[in-house]
Formats: structure tokens, C-alpha cells, sequence
């Protein structure tokens, strides 16, 4: 019955061998206590408390190290012009893009009474209006919407709204009022043309937008251009011009110039930054050229 009572031979022994050295293998460390550590004396303790204390930067106003951490960042100005030119590239990618936007916005509540029209036209009526607005897709209402959208986008583009990097908000509701004018100005001659040649009457004489005390002059084109506006080299206007209004060619043309002016404010804005990429270019060149010849040097820089 000794069994019964558990014997003193290790169990481990009775194990198969294979299992016996895997436990052996996968038994835990022997733990080994580490050296005593002792506290730092007064001479280490001293040290550490100066390491721990800011470096006082050369350009600090302030040698009992204050305001350690914010000094430590400032440069000389001599060493922001490249950071300048990066903020100047960046600040006019960033108003390129935004300009879109706030002209578009603009353009869209100068025609808020042509898209409410459009809306009505969905939504009221009875149920055989609206199956032949859907039909139909409102095309008047559409028509008259989209005309007005983008024939507003462009006179806001041409008076140069949102175009200075100095915002105004003053100065982009006049010229935002000022473009619905001329957009309405535009709509009243063409009203009137037409109710001219309706009683067989000689068309009203048209007159600038822009400039209305300008005579009108017909370029080598053939087609009348109030104001006298000369085609530029290089223009693409969205249509053909003979299938544009006079004034819509005037527009067109004021919104060309316009946009060159604006690429130009961008350039200027931009300037120290091409120059000083410029410059590193030149740089890069030269040394290139200097080690593998004109040839490779210039290709590769």
C-alpha cells in the first residue's frame, strides 16, 4: 500500500525521456538577486541636476535659462528667407485653390432667384406638371440657371473678385453687387433686342459694359466687340466668337486679362521662393558639372 502514500523517487524519472528534457529546457531561471544600488552622492546628485537643467541658447535674452525652450527654435532672419519663400509658394497655392471656391459661392448667390426658380419647378405643381418638369427637366428653369451661373462667375472673375491676397470684405461685396449689375445690364439689352426685331425696329446701338463711353469696333474677325476691345494673342474663348453675345465677347476677353493679371500677383507673390530654387538649382548644376562634364553634369542636375 505504499503506493497509496506516495513514495520519495521523483515522478520526473518515470516521465518519457523526450518530455523529461523538454520540462528540463523550459524550466524558469534560477533567480539571482542583483548588486545593491546605492543612492548617488552629493557630487552625482549635483551633476545630474545640471544636465537636467535647459541649455541656455546663445541668442536667449535670458541667461538664468528662462524661456529656454522657446529660444531654442528662433532663428535669425537671415535663416527664414528660404522658410519665407516656401510660406510665400504655399500661400499662393492655397488662395489659387480657395479663389475657385469663393468666386463660384459668390456667382451662386448673385443667382439665387434663377436656382429658386429651378427648385419651384421640381418640386410644385400638380401631378402632370411635375411628370412633364421631369420630363423636361425644367430646361428653361436649367437654362436660365446655368447661364446665369457662369456668365455671373466670369464678370466676378474679370472685376477681380477675391484677387488680392489681403482680404477685403468690403471691397468683394462692391464688386460682387457690382458684377450682378452687369450681368442684369446684359439681360435688359438682349430683352430689348429682341422685342426690336419682334416689331421689326432697328436694334438699340450697344454700348460697353465696361467701359460705355468706349464706341464698339469689329476686329478682323468680323464680329462687333463693344468697347473696342482688341482680340489677344493667344486667346481661347470658351465658344466661338460668332457664337457669343457682343457683350459675352467682352466678357470673355475682360476675364482673359484678368486672369493674366492674377497669374502675374501670383508670380510676384511667389517670387523669393522661384529664386532661391533657382539659385539652388544653379548650384547643383555648377557642381555636377564640375565632377562628370557639361554634358552629364547639366542632365542630371
Amino acid at each position: 500500500m505504499g503506493w497509496f502514500w506516495g513514495s520519495n523517487n521523483d515522478p520526473v524519472q518515470k516521465l518519457d525521456p523526450g518530455l523529461r528534457d523538454y520540462l528540463e529546457q523550459e524550466k524558469p531561471d534560477k533567480y539571482v538577486p542583483g548588486p545593491d544600488v546605492k543612492p548617488p552622492t552629493p557630487a552625482q546628485a549635483s551633476e545630474t541636476t545640471e544636465s537636467s537643467k535647459p541649455k541656455v541658447p546663445a541668442a536667449s535674452l535670458f541667461p538664468d535659462g528662462r524661456y529656454a525652450d522657446l529660444w531654442k527654435t528662433y532663428k535669425p532672419p537671415a535663416d527664414n528667407d528660404e522658410q519665407n519663400g516656401v510660406r510665400g509658394a504655399s500661400r499662393v497655392i492655397e488662395k489659387h485653390k480657395e479663389r475657385g471656391d469663393t468666386v463660384q459661392r459668390a456667382a451662386m448667390e448673385n443667382c439665387a432667384l434663377e436656382q429658386e426658380a429651378l427648385t419651384y419647378c421640381f418640386q410644385t405643381g400638380n401631378w402632370r406638371k411635375q411628370i412633364e418638369s421631369r420630363l423636361t427637366m425644367c430646361s428653361a428653369e436649367n437654362s436660365t440657371f446655368s447661364r446665369c451661373f457662369m456668365t455671373q462667375t466670369k464678370f466676378l472673375q474679370a472685376l477681380g473678385y477675391a484677387a488680392s491676397f489681403d482680404y477685403d470684405a468690403e471691397k468683394e461685396e462692391r464688386i460682387q453687387m457690382h458684377a450682378d449689375k452687369l450681368y442684369h445690364q446684359m439681360l435688359d439689352y438682349e430683352k430689348r433686342v429682341k422685342e426690336a426685331k419682334a416689331a421689326g425696329l432697328e436694334p438699340p446701338p450697344i454700348t460697353s459694359l465696361f467701359n460705355p463711353e468706349k464706341p464698339s469696333a469689329a476686329p478682323a474677325q468680323g464680329v462687333e466687340i463693344p468697347g473696342g476691345e482688341p482680340i489677344p494673342e493667344g486667346f481661347k474663348p470658351s465658344k466661338p466668337l460668332q457664337k457669343l453675345t457682343p457683350h459675352e465677347r467682352e466678357l470673355e476677353i475682360r476675364a482673359h486679362y484678368a486672369q493674366l493679371e492674377q497669374q502675374k500677383l501670383y508670380v510676384e507673390e511667389a517670387g523669393p521662393f522661384m529664386k532661391t530654387q533657382g539659385d539652388a538649382r544653379q548650384k547643383r548644376q555648377e557642381k555636377a558639372v564640375s565632377w562628370f562634364g557639361e554634358t552629364i553634369g547639366r542632365w542630371i542636375s
